[in-house]
């Protein structure tokens, strides 16, 4: 087989998941959509939202790795998402605005083909971002955070997730040095509230984007 079959199959694995897990996801109410790839989902995301319309988003790499907060703030709508070189005040003041806007974006530590979207948090804002008070969430995720279930999902944040976010924001925790979750108990630790929507919050127009390529942590 050459290697341009060899991508052939992968991408055809690929989607042949995204759309599995698409309509598991609709049987729990999500608005749940596959798209090849980020440019096609940025596109959907910037459909969905209009121009004049403020958006929240929390520390999501996915969001900044694939340009959609700059698309947002380029064709002007207000955006509330910390970024590098805040003050903590101001930090704590957008993380908080971000939660009033109308709509609220995200992406996901993993998501189980059961329909599950599953995240840890360690200050609290991105998981009350995507429970209650935007009237629009949109999650965005590569397909690399598809699991079979719980018990992979908890493995994958604790293997994946939470050491690359704490290697990101340059703690010093134990998963740092180790490269695995260990269950510390460290003034630095970021893994303090789970969540688990298993359906779609009631009032919350709730969409999943899965995306044909690997993003995020």
């Amino acid at each position: 087989m050459s290697y341009s079959e060899m991508g052939e199959v992968w991408s055809r694995y690929v989607r042949v998941r995204c759309e599995r897990a698409v309509k598991v996801l609709k049987k729990r109410e999500f608005d749940a959509r596959y798209y090849p790839d980020r440019d096609e989902a940025v596109r959907a995301v910037l459909e969905v939202i209009p121009s004049d319309q403020p958006v929240g988003c929390g520390g999501s790499w996915t969001m900044r790795q694939i340009g959609l907060l700059d698309a947002l703030r380029e064709r002007g709508n207000p955006v509330f998402a910390h970024e590098g070189g805040m003050d903590f005040e101001e930090t704590m003041r957008v993380r908080r605005e971000a939660l009033t806007c109308p709509f609220y974006l995200s992406s996901a530590n993993a998501l189980t083909m059961r329909g599950e979207v599953v995240n840890v948090d360690g200050i609290g804002n991105r998981v009350a971002g995507i429970s209650f008070g935007p009237s629009t969430v949109i999650i965005v995720a590569g397909y690399n955070k598809l699991v079979p279930d719980l018990e992979a999902a908890f493995r994958r944040i604790r293997e994946v997730a939470a050491p690359a976010n704490a290697i990101r924001y340059n703690l010093d925790t134990p998963c740092v040095r180790r490269g695995q979750c260990t269950d510390c108990n460290q003034p630095a630790g970021i893994c303090r509230i789970t969540t688990i929507i298993s359906r779609r919050p009631m009032m919350t127009d709730f969409k999943v984007f899965l995306v044909g390529e690997p993003l995020g942590f």
